[in-house]
């Protein structure tokens, strides 16, 4: 049953993107993304205190910090002998990388004018690749950090990752720099890697515990 409901949710995500792609690349969603651009920017100017905050907020899911954070990490688990969540993590945190510059490449999305662009931002719009790389690397963090403790309650490290999560896309709509179907988008894809990369990483799980049985 488990193994049902595993293919089922990655089908229904597979779905969700696919019907998503089609209309945003037929121009359906244009109304309601200039409508969700200019409502999450409000009246804002590039000097305000908030705006200021979010275009630093936005780093961290920059490619550098990301960059960082995700080598660092690969680093801390190969010194505590953690090799297969090490190989895991990597493939993870790259992969997305990898999908994000596939995708923009192979949707080409202009980005947003119907407000000003308070940061730069020169590659295409869909998806958004702060959002899905940030989504990819905390959610792993979080879900790695998560089984150090096994006899504790997670719930706060799930919560504070899913809040840098989606701060992190939502930042990329005020910043006027990604439409709300590119994050929406990202968020997409972010969850099927993640759901295709945990699968795996429990199974060399059961075949390593195995092997030392």
């Amino acid at each position: 049953m488990a193994f049902i409901r595993y293919h089922k949710f990655l089908f229904m995500l597979g779905s969700l993107f696919v019907g998503l792609a089609v209309l945003v690349m037929a121009g359906a969603t244009v109304s309601i993304d200039e409508f969700g651009v200019v409502a999450v920017r409000g009246n804002n100017s590039a000097e305000d205190l908030i705006s200021g905050l979010i275009s630093r907020i936005t780093h961290l899911g920059d490619s550098v910090t990301l960059g960082i954070l995700a080598v660092a990490t690969v680093g801390i688990l190969y010194w505590k002998k953690e090799r297969v969540a090490a190989h895991w993590f990597l493939l993870a945190a790259s992969g997305s990388f990898i999908i994000t510059a596939i995708a923009k490449k192979a949707f080409g999305r202009d980005r947003p004018e119907v407000v000003e662009q308070f940061v730069s931002a020169s590659s295409a719009s869909f998806p958004s690749g702060h959002t899905l790389r940030s989504a990819v690397i905390y959610a792993l963090l979080a879900y790695l950090i998560a089984q150090t403790r096994p006899n504790k309650n997670n719930g706060i490290i799930y919560v504070v990752a899913a809040t840098v999560i989606l701060v992190n896309g939502a930042s990329r709509i005020y910043l006027g720099v990604h439409w709300p179907t590119d994050v929406l988008g990202a968020w997409i894809i972010a969850s099927f890697w993640l759901l295709l990369c945990k699968n795996g990483y429990e199974k060399s799980c059961e075949k390593r515990d195995a092997a030392l049985n």
